[in-house]
């Protein structure tokens, strides 16, 4: 079956919010083992959503809509679902008595315009909202003769995402004769093209499972897809595919595997934990350029405190010499950007935490800061275990981009801590 999304909004037009529900949704729908080929986005105009919610519907059997359920008059897409099928809204006691029982949790007073939520077109099925007050809405109707369905979700994420998970999955699940499933291999020291030119002969005779590579900002991810009648088959077939992927040159480059949006989306720091969880090892940073961005990573996992003792934030000269015992003598003659100095953050921070693996980052992050030999984007790192202190330099040069030479900065030491749990 064919799934189209369709993101009302007029603040989505205009940039003043990110839609994130229509990228949840496609996954989500994905997964369930619809089709999609069409996503629209469109304002708060009567006209303009009826042609949008009209040429959705002339190309999918489902068509899932997000935002204009509010109480407030530029909240039309109720309106405009009734209109399609050529339905009634009725009013439905049973919701404003949730509504009641909503704003009487929350302490506050309910307003005449919320009793427009609970008007809903005839015959729809009603999805109450545990997380705000519009509730959402599945309605079938007729077009051409052929039946087509329009579910309409609340636009808050907060609101559209758990009611979908709860509500909305469920129905559809019911409607999906297949599954599809994906797994992610995850690449880092290799580029897209060398990726792809190794696996193209995969790629090219590979229907189902399918293997595309996505280029990332300092990784390549392969992403493995299988359509079946469940699950489980559906997993098998990913995991075969995986292991053909793993047995080519691109192998070599595979630091993780994983199977859900938020681990694929996270994948070094959800491996760096998994890798040191599973010895029994503990992590600390020393960091200069990223104030912190290696600790706060990490800790955006769940369980992370298992593993992440803590971290120093040495963005001054004298925390480094103060704090992580860095001597003045090496920040006097070589600089805080240097082979010295980050060996001495990283045994430093070993000390003070007790971790079994420490390491440290320090650069240039620019624009300003650049020094002879050492332009913006020079970056050097240490990694200290009991086995010793290992250095090395990376320039991440030509990016001229503060932010992502310190997200690529914060990756790269993660990935340093990942082969040294490795190498304990």
């Amino acid at each position: 079956m064919i799934l189209e999304i369709l993101c009302v909004g007029t603040e989505l037009l205009l940039g003043e919010i990110v839609n994130t529900d229509g990228a949840f949704i496609a996954r989500e729908a994905a997964a369930l083992g619809f089709s999609s080929y069409h996503q629209t986005t469109v304002g708060d105009n009567p006209e303009r959503l009826l042609e949008a919610l009209r040429l959705a519907l002339s190309r999918a059997d489902i068509v899932v809509t997000t935002g204009g359920l509010g109480p407030t008059c530029d909240d039309i897409t109720k309106n405009a679902a009734a209109e399609v099928f050529g339905k009634k809204l009725v009013f439905h006691d049973e919701v404003r008595e949730d509504l009641e029982k909503f704003f009487s949790r929350v302490g506050r007073p309910m307003t005449e315009n919320n009793l427009s939520q609970c008007l809903a077109p005839e015959g729809a099925e009603i999805f109450y909202n545990k997380w705000g007050t519009a509730p959402g809405l599945a309605v079938t109707g007729e077009i051409d003769g052929r039946s087509k369905r329009i579910i309409l979700l609340p636009g808050p994420p907060s609101e559209c995402e758990p009611m979908f998970e709860e509500c909305v999955k469920p129905y559809l699940r019911a409607l999906s004769p297949e599954v599809i499933r994906s797994l992610n291999l995850h690449l880092y020291g290799i580029g897209e093209s060398s990726a792809e030119a190794i696996l193209r002969p995969l790629m090219e005779e590979s229907v189902n499972p399918t293997v595309a590579p996505y280029a990332g900002e300092f990784e390549v991810r392969i992403r493995v897809t299988a359509k079946a009648a469940d699950e489980e088959e559906a997993l098998s077939m990913c995991r075969a595919m995986a292991d053909r992927v793993r047995a080519t040159e691109a192998g070599a480059y595979v630091y993780a595997e994983t199977g859900d949006p938020f681990s694929a989306k996270n994948a070094a720091a959800v491996t760096l934990l998994s890798e040191f969880g599973k010895r029994g090892l503990t992590f600390a940073t020393a960091e200069s350029l990223t104030a912190g961005m290696i600790g706060s990573l990490t800790a955006d996992i769940p369980g992370s405190s298992s593993v992440y003792l803590g971290g120093i934030i040495s963005y001054s000269n004298s925390v480094k010499r103060d704090v992580l015992g860095v001597p003045a003598a090496v920040l006097d003659s070589v600089g805080p950007v240097s082979e010295e100095c980050a060996a001495a953050m990283a045994q430093g921070a070993r000390r003070l935490t007790g971790a079994d693996v420490a390491v440290s980052v320090t650069g240039i992050a620019g624009p300003g800061g650049a020094e002879p030999g050492k332009p913006v984007g020079t970056v050097w790192f240490g990694v200290a275990t009991k086995n010793g202190t290992h250095t090395e330099m990376r320039l991440f040069g030509g990016k001229k981009d503060r932010a992502k030479i310190r997200r690529l900065t914060a990756a790269h030491a993660m990935m340093l801590a990942i082969r040294a749990a490795k190498e304990l």
